[in-house]
């Protein structure tokens, strides 16, 4: 029974830290492939195996959308 009551007393902290580890990783994932001009996008694009480049904000990235990014960066 002790066992049991100390893993309900941290369930709550155990979920927050692995929402922050899932969102540590999209973060990372997204920082990786970040660039200022569309020719660095472009050669990302071709070392990932996807194609094309996109923009957002004020940043380009590789890959024709941000769902195909994250596709190949996460592989």
């Amino acid at each position: 029974m002790k066992l049991n009551s100390v893993f309900r007393n941290f369930r709550i902290p155990i979920i927050y830290f692995y929402l922050f580890l899932n969102f540590n990783s999209f973060s990372y994932a997204h920082m990786k492939g970040t660039f200022t001009s569309e020719n660095k996008a472009a050669k990302k694009s071709l070392e990932l195996g996807c194609i094309g480049t996109h923009k957002n904000k004020d940043k380009w990235l590789p890959c024709k959308n941000e769902k195909e990014l994250h596709k190949y960066l996460r592989k």
